[in-house]
């Protein structure tokens, strides 16, 4: 039971299936919320067990919890003060990175003139995070095992309150390295994996042997107890060619326990390039494949991000239930919007997260990726000189 000043849920597991119902003051009103929040949980695919406890995607809690609770009590807090409470904090933690990504979505952030975060703002950001109501806490890069104080962020998550996650390329995933991310109780790890191919991978990556220590780094993650992603893009192209069913055949054969398929998104160093924009047909496409693949028998979740941010899905997650926070310190909606709209060395998180959800342009859920937006690109993106240092204040455009 996760206890709560005015609302408590207790909750359990009969087989694979949630019960509860909700307590203390505000129980019974509140009742309907919890059937349909357990409701929900229960419609899911279970895609693997952590500590008897059911794990639908990597990017929520296991249930039941004390962590799981948090995303019913943002939705009452949500109702109690109007604006949406962010549940994913995506935290930059270094630029650095061994990879020469073509398709890189952080390197226009990179500024020689500016310090990364230390460990202790680092850890305030958690902190501050985890009050706001985040429940996942992202460590991304650049590549984050290159800050050797990934370890001690890691152990610094609450983990009544939030998941540590991180996002890697897997080359510095050797084994002593993975034993002390499990040590400090690292929830899951997504790996980068852009084609089943080993050449084709080394060559978008433009690193060498990158394919064979990427995967001997998610092995050790799973031999370790850490639920293992693999995150990979879709283009025109690779559409065409079947590379999205052999990607997933052979995330099935290595055992991973969900995939990520993020669209191609004119972002980061393709930032001008709409004409990578997958069109209507080809999303559907992507849909069809992934739903088929996760609701087969193999216990493997797929996420299709084309589904996720669209109305069939649950739209835009920048500056409704995610942020990003760059390695410097700039908040952005998410780490493909490179707007940003302050930062924490200067003022409060939960106070750029109030200005960032009460400006008119987000101030509501877009139900599609505004970086896909012909309006918002408009805008925002298209006046951007070529050139452009990323992010951009949001002031600039007053």
């Amino acid at each position: 039971m996760a206890e709560y000043d005015l609302l408590s849920l207790d909750y359990r597991l009969d087989g694979d299936k949630l019960v509860g119902e909700a307590k203390g003051p505000l129980g019974n009103i509140l009742q309907p919320a919890v059937a349909k929040f357990l409701g929900t949980l229960n419609s899911l695919k279970v895609i693997a067990k952590k500590d008897g406890m059911n794990v639908y995607n990597l990017y929520n809690p296991p249930q039941p919890s004390a962590v799981g609770m948090r995303h019913l009590f943002r939705s009452v807090k949500k109702m109690v003060y109007g604006v949406p409470f962010p549940g994913t904090a995506n935290l930059a933690i270094t630029l650095k990175c061994q990879c020469k990504c073509v398709h890189c979505s952080a390197d226009p952030f990179k500024d020689p003139k500016r310090r990364e975060l230390t460990t202790g703002e680092l850890k305030d950001v958690v902190d501050q995070a985890q009050a706001l109501g985040a429940s996942l806490i992202i460590f991304v890069g650049g590549e984050p095992l290159l800050r050797k104080d990934l370890y001690e962020l890691v152990g610094h998550v609450d983990k009544d309150q939030a998941m540590p996650m991180i996002f890697t390329n897997g080359i510095l995933l050797t084994e002593d390295n993975v034993k002390r991310l499990a040590d400090n109780g690292l929830f899951s790890a997504y790996l980068s994996i852009d084609s089943p191919d080993a050449d084709e991978h080394n060559e978008l990556r433009q690193t060498p042997k990158l394919y064979e220590k990427t995967l001997a780094g998610a092995k050790r993650c799973m031999d370790h107890g850490i639920l293992t992603g693999l995150s990979t893009y879709m283009t025109s192209e690779r559409l065409r060619e079947g590379k999205l069913e052999r990607l997933l055949d052979f995330a099935q054969r290595e055992g991973f326990n969900e995939v990520t398929i993020f669209d191609c998104i004119p972002s980061g160093k393709f930032l001008k390039r709409e004409d990578l924009m997958l069109s209507e047909e080809e999303k559907e496409e992507i849909a069809r494949v992934s739903l088929e693949y996760h609701n087969s028998s193999h216990p493997m979740g797929v996420i299709a991000m084309c589904v996720v941010n669209s109305p069939k899905g649950g739209g835009c997650f920048g500056a409704y239930s995610q942020f990003y926070m760059t390695a410097y310190g700039d908040i952005d909606p998410c780490d493909f919007n490179p707007i940003t709209f302050g930062n924490v060395l200067e003022e409060p998180l939960e106070k750029i997260w109030w200005k960032m959800v009460k400006h008119p342009d987000f101030s509501y859920r877009h139900m599609t990726c505004r970086m896909q937006t012909d309006a918002y690109r408009e805008k925002y993106i298209r006046p951007m000189p070529d050139d452009v240092t990323l992010p951009v204040p949001i002031t600039e455009y007053m």
